[in-house]
């Protein structure tokens, strides 16, 4: 399968956007090189990051209850861990060495 250039974008209020041209210079972007498949992959973690950085229930649900706060905040950590393992494995040298340099 051949691969295509990708550009995971990182907006401010930490909204994340899988985009086929790169953007705004004001926004942090990652070159990844994905097929089909991989492709899929990735749209699935950035939407599992998306869908639980900011969460209603935290704000106006339970707004009290810690256990289950920590319990959202380590799987959004554990998202975001694995979205950024997923963009290493993907991404270009630029990419690469930008997230060594972290």
């Amino acid at each position: 399968m051949s691969k295509h250039l990708y550009y995971v974008t990182w907006h401010t209020g930490s909204y994340i956007e899988l985009l086929p041209v790169k953007v705004d210079q004001r926004t942090v972007q990652y070159e990844v090189e994905a097929d089909v498949e991989e492709l899929a992959y990735l749209e699935k973690r950035i939407a599992a990051v998306n869908t639980k950085d900011v969460m209603e229930e935290h704000i106006f649900v339970r707004p009290f209850n810690e256990d289950a706060d920590e319990e959202d905040k380590l799987a959004l950590k554990k998202d975001v861990s694995e979205l950024f393992n997923f963009i290493y494995k993907l991404g270009t040298e630029k990419t690469k060495k930008y997230l060594d340099e972290l």
